[in-house]
């Protein structure tokens, strides 16, 4: 028998679904409400204030985005470069096909200590994220320099995807984002097996 799915469900439910066509800024308890037939005042007993909801709302689909990943990551093989090539593109996936989703969980607009769900779709990005770079690295390296390099790959990746979905990247650079981001990582992971000799 199928889980019962709550009012609380629904509502994130009802606002990813609206957050296909709008970004979260013009987003409104009041419309979510609205487009499940329920009152405004509904999703307040649930979140408490719109803030707490959105970090529920980017919790849910930050917790799809990182079991998204995990399965390109491992459909990818045993090869860490590939695996980290496939997380890569997994991530690009989630920008082309849920920008406001990924504006939001990311943004100024709620903090991911703002909703437990939230916090831990985080973790669990990070995570494999760090555990696919980690592979990655020459013998020897320590944590710190794995979360400082996982930290390099990964804002290299958000900075060019969010360029190329922004239409910022000149005409003129004669590489798609993703040789772009195919050259960048390799470079990264190049200079680091480099100066391991």
């Amino acid at each position: 028998m199928p889980a019962k799915t709550t009012l609380r469900d629904r509502l994130i439910a009802a606002a990813l679904e609206l957050l296909r066509d709008e970004p979260a800024e013009t987003l409104s308890i009041r419309k979510v409400a609205h487009a499940l037939g329920t009152s405004h005042q509904a999703p307040y007993v649930h979140f408490g204030d719109r803030r707490r909801f959105l970090a529920a709302v980017a919790g849910a689909g930050l917790a799809d985005a990182a079991a998204d990943a995990e399965v390109a990551v491992t459909a990818a093989g045993a090869d860490p470069e590939d695996r980290l090539r496939a997380l890569m593109r997994s991530y690009v996936h989630f920008v082309d096909t849920r920008p406001h989703v990924h504006a939001l969980a990311f943004g100024p607009l709620v903090a991911m200590n703002d909703d437990p769900v939230l916090q831990a779709a985080a973790t669990r990005y990070w995570t494999v994220l760090s555990s696919t770079v980690a592979a990655n690295q020459p013998a020897g390296v320590d944590d710190a320099d794995v979360a400082r390099r996982t930290a390099m790959i990964w804002g290299t990746v958000h900075g060019i995807a969010g360029l190329a979905a922004a239409g910022k990247i000149p005409s003129g650079v004669p590489a798609d984002r993703i040789t772009l981001l195919d050259n960048a990582v390799h470079a990264m992971l190049a200079g680091w097996r480099a100066e391991a000799r």
